[in-house]
């Protein structure tokens, strides 16, 4: 099965400037644990995940405040160079990419923009389908 045929499509975005605080409401509001960071022509530059929101923002009790109105850009704390995949991709590549890296989710890439999102949660509602066609990588 392709890339395409289980893949979130339009992906809800955020931009280099949107400020972390903002980033952490999207990604509570919609249940999403990363969200990819694209430009003004919808190409990604990079994807932010809970684990770059929450770093360094939670502070030790006794330990010096972070300034009040501190709240960073996404741009200062996302992966820089998300892996990505194409919408023809087999299905179990996206997988095998999956668990052999750290991420939840990969975003998808056709010719520059970003037209597409598949999450550990898109695979399991496949499987729980049914799973028709997951070893042909013609579907």
């Amino acid at each position: 099965m392709r890339a395409a045929k289980v893949m979130t499509s339009p992906v809800i975005t955020v931009a280099e400037h949107t400020p972390v605080s903002e980033a952490a409401a999207i990604l509570t509001g919609h249940g999403f644990t990363s969200v990819p960071v694209v430009d003004g022509a919808g190409q990604m530059t990079g994807i932010v995940s809970e684990s770059d929101l929450m770093r360094d923002r939670v502070r030790p009790e006794g330990w010096p405040a972070q300034p009040e109105h501190a709240d960073p850009a996404v741009g200062t704390v996302m992966i820089k160079v998300p892996l990505a995949l194409r919408p023809d991709s087999d299905l179990a590549d996206v997988v095998s990419l999956m668990l052999a890296e750290p991420v939840r989710a990969v975003p998808i890439v056709e010719d520059g923009p970003l037209v597409g999102i598949i999450t550990r949660r898109d695979v399991l509602r496949a499987l729980e389908r049914g799973g028709t066609g997951l070893g042909d990588p013609t579907t």
